[in-house]
């Protein structure tokens, strides 16, 4: 006898608090161009301290920090798995909080679904950290967010330097506001300059929400990652 699969389902991992929720933070870790196997769990790890450091600054705010658990690990061509998990993350959050603005994180893969989903009416702001972006993909729907795209210039891997650039400076016809910073030399996983790029992060989602002003140099497609205070 044989059992049937239950089909997978995305996740939301929970908040942290109880507190009352005015803003969230919605985490989408990397993946794979195509894998029908479930979620990376290594690429949910390299997330963690983002996710700690938005927790502990953002609660006094009311930000609510979910990640995204997608149902596969792939994005599967014209199937966009990571898109479609991201806007039912969008709806869900939506009903939960209802009216609270959202900041879209997306890391390399999940850059690509936070970037395609910054339409939804929740969306004020998109974070890239090595975004995938390939080229020809749209930036229409960027209109009215703020958006922060952090590259490394060694990154030579499907999700590269170059193409976030092209993409960024495409985008800048709708959205001026807009922040672009590289770190030279820096590869795809940008291990050294985690802590740097946490805290860019952090600032940028707590600025966009209203909750703390941040000095970020908006408007920049090729700026050096500022120093850490």
């Amino acid at each position: 006898m044989f059992r049937a699969h239950r089909p997978r389902t995305p996740q939301l991992t929970p908040r942290q608090g109880d507190e009352p929720v005015s803003g969230v933070a919605l985490l989408l870790p990397g993946g794979f161009l195509r894998s029908r196997t479930g979620p990376l769990k290594v690429a949910e790890l390299g997330l963690r301290d983002l996710a700690a450091e938005l927790t502990d600054r953002g609660r006094p705010h009311g930000l609510a920090v979910h990640l995204l658990r997608y149902r596969y690990s792939g994005w599967n061509g014209d199937d966009a798995d990571t898109a479609v998990d991201t806007r039912w993350a969008l709806d869900e959050l939506a009903r939960r909080y209802d009216g609270a603005p959202v900041v879209l994180i997306g890391n390399s893969l999940g850059g690509r679904a936070a970037f395609w989903c910054a339409g939804h009416p929740s969306v004020v702001g998109v974070a890239g950290i090595a975004p995938w972006l390939p080229s020809g993909d749209t930036v229409d729907q960027l209109a009215g967010r703020r958006v922060l795209i952090v590259h490394g210039t060694g990154d030579h891997s499907a999700a590269n330097a170059t193409q976030s650039l092209e993409y960024a400076l495409r985008a800048r016809r709708v959205v001026p506001d807009l922040a672009r910073y590289e770190i030279p030399g820096g590869n795809h996983f940008l291990l050294r300059e985690t802590g740097d790029i946490n805290a860019l992060t952090t600032a940028f989602t707590l600025d966009t929400l209203k909750a703390e002003p941040a000095a970020l140099a908006t408007g920049a497609v090729c700026t050096r990652l500022p120093a850490r205070a």
